[in-house]
């Protein structure tokens, strides 16, 4: 998949599909995708229960995803910095909150990966322990 004219190039899909899936990863309505996409609503909805579509659109948002985890990661690693000059009253009291909102939001999802992981791991100690 690459970027082509601000579209997502993706493959087995035709043109109007991927303008579709790079709609509806941007958090477009069913509505607005079709019309970009220059095809009925109702072709959205047909595509959609496509099981090829389907897997590409789920990529594409989890790329997406992996994306903005990447950059809340990098934000809370500036949030420390932030907190820092606060504890010396260097740092308007807006900012520091908004670091220790930052920084919370990284830790609840890294606490979300490493349950991911612990149930990966239960499961497959379980098979494991199956056999």
């Amino acid at each position: 998949m690459e970027l082509i004219g601000g579209f997502l190039k993706m493959a087995n899909l035709t043109e109007k599909q991927q303008i579709a899936i790079t709609c509806l990863v941007a958090g477009k309505s069913r509505a607005e995708c079709a019309k970009l996409a220059e095809v009925s609503e109702s072709t959205i909805y047909n595509w959609l229960n496509d099981e090829d579509f389907r897997q590409q659109l789920t990529e594409a948002q989890a790329r997406v995803f992996d994306e903005a985890t990447a950059q809340l990661y990098g934000l809370a690693s500036m949030s420390i910095g932030v907190l820092k000059r606060s504890l010396n009253g260097k740092a308007s009291a807006v900012e520091a909150r908004t670091a220790l909102a930052v920084f919370g939001q990284a830790m609840r999802l890294r606490e979300m990966e490493l349950l991911e992981r612990v149930e990966r791991l239960e499961k497959l100690f379980e098979a494991r322990k199956l056999n």
